[in-house]
């Protein structure tokens, strides 16, 4: 599990953007706490999933608008608030590896430093991404062609954006740690800061025109209009920890609870219903609409992706690498797109379940934010290396190859590499496979293979825990040979 603070980098924006207790048949859902009285008065219960218990309502808090930290005033909000409920059928772990289509790769080096983490489509037709360096304290675009890097400058009195997704208004809108940010396609920006000392995480574009946003410190979810009134919503656990938010094909809201290990579905009106991952500790954190109009997010410390229809049932799909999944977007091809941060690798999983995973050419790139682009190709951002990537033929006919995750083979195969530490933990040699040691064919192979790896000292080395040492002359480490 990480920390709140990484759990607070983890929320992502989806709409730009240990071993589990596999269930066969649903459980009941237990009744939902009692809500805490608000600033408004109570709404009624939405509708029941799965077998849900109801529970009185924790009902929203009404703020009036906060003045813009730039420019403009927010205006008052209305607070109709609703009742919370738990519930829902959980359904059963599945494994399926299945070899994809050769996709091909494009990086675009960012000519500032930035340390990109969340992406999204803008409405100008541009690829926005947020700078999670605070040196300088930006957002930045560049052009579906991987050209034109331009760079947004955002207030310095918070740390970097958490969150980003293109608005109801045109403009492109951002979370920041206690506040958000509008951005014009001009480059002027308006920030205003979260009422009552909110926090915010992931953002989306809601049903009902206005942008909600997640609190994963305060346990809340936030609403605000492209007017800047706030609302905020108190989820019946308060500790849970919301991470990634987007629109589902019922026209609520749903999103992720980090620490609550659950899946939260929020009305426009403030009803709140949740709904529990088979999986303990699953860390989930991004969540997206696919195209199957279920709703798919990703579980990085249970190493799955998780489905869950609008009425509440729900399956995970293991991932063959063990990989820990990040971000997730939905393609244009019909399919889910997902990050590897460690695996550094891209994974795909189709509505049947069937995943697939892709090394990412530079190595240690630590892929983040994912997105699907107005040219209908998958962008996501290289956190580490500093780099935007476009992922294209998603179809076929590119270049890449997906990796072997069949049960003895881990993934690898083109993942470039330096040491053997670059290349994926697989659970062989003491927890990975090895760098092949031929200087013109620096890539990770399986540990399993006979190749003797690559190092220069002994920290390079997945035994190094055991007493593994680097030999500096043979670039051998000794447990590997």
């Amino acid at each position: 599990m990480r920390t709140l603070a990484a759990i607070a980098i983890a929320a992502v924006a989806a709409g730009c953007s240990a071993g589990g207790r596999d269930r066969a048949t649903g459980d009941s859902g237990a009744a939902g706490n009692s809500g805490a009285a608000g600033a408004t008065s109570g709404g009624a219960a939405g509708d029941s999933t799965g077998t849900a218990g109801s529970a009185s309502g924790a009902a929203g808090v009404a703020v009036s608008g906060v003045a813009g930290n730039t420019t403009g005033a927010a205006g008052s909000a209305a607070g109709a608030a609703g009742s919370t409920m738990t519930g829902g059928a959980a359904g059963a772990t599945v494994n399926m590896n299945i070899a994809g289509p050769k996709i091909t790769f494009d990086e675009y080096t960012i000519p500032t430093t930035s340390n990109p983490g969340w992406i999204c489509a803008g409405g100008d037709g541009r690829i926005w991404f947020t700078h999670q360096s605070t040196a300088p304290s930006a957002i930045g675009n560049l052009t579906t062609m991987g050209t034109m890097f331009n760079l947004v400058m955002t207030s310095t009195t918070d740390t970097g954006p958490t969150g980003i997704t293109g608005g109801p208004d045109g403009n492109v809108w951002y979370a920041k740690q206690g506040g958000v940010g509008r951005a014009l396609p001009s480059g002027m920006v308006n920030e205003y800061g979260v009422p009552n000392g909110g926090d915010s995480g992931s953002i989306t574009t809601g049903p009902d025109g206005n942008l909600w946003f997640t609190e994963p410190v305060h346990g809340r979810i936030g609403r605000v209009t492209p007017q800047a009134a706030f609302m905020q919503y108190n989820l019946p656990t308060a500790t849970s920890a919301p991470a990634g938010i987007t629109t589902g094909p019922d026209g609520n809201l749903w999103f992720t609870e980090t620490t609550g290990n659950q899946i939260g579905r929020i009305t426009p009106t403030g009803t709140i219903t949740e709904f529990p991952i088979p999986t303990t500790a699953s860390d989930t954190t991004s969540i997206v609409a696919g195209a199957d109009k279920n709703l798919w997010f990703t579980e990085h410390d249970g190493h799955k992706i998780g489905r869950i229809t609008p009425t509440g049932t729900l399956t995970e799909f293991a991932i063959g690498s063990n990989g820990s999944p990040g971000s997730i977007a939905a393609g244009s091809d019909g399919n889910l797109w997902f990050t590897e941060d460690a695996a550094n690798a891209v994974g795909r999983i189709t509505p049947m379940g069937g995943v697939s995973e892709y090394a990412v050419p530079t190595g240690a790139s630590d892929p983040t934010g994912i997105t699907s682009g107005p040219d209908k190709n998958l962008w996501f951002a290289e956190l580490s290396t500093n780099k935007i990537a476009r992922v294209s033929d998603l179809a076929g006919a590119g270049t890449v190859a997906s990796s072997d995750v069949s049960a003895t083979a881990p993934l690898s195969g083109n993942m470039m590499c330096m040491k053997d530490s670059d290349c994926v933990a697989s659970g062989k040699a003491c927890g990975g496979d090895v760098c092949s040691w031929a200087t013109s064919n620096h890539v990770c192979v399986l540990a399993v293979s006979g190749d003797p790896g690559w190092c220069t000292a002994d920290k390079d080395c997945w035994c190094m825990g055991s007493g593994a040492t680097c030999n500096t002359t043979s670039h051998h480490c000794s447990a590997t040979q």
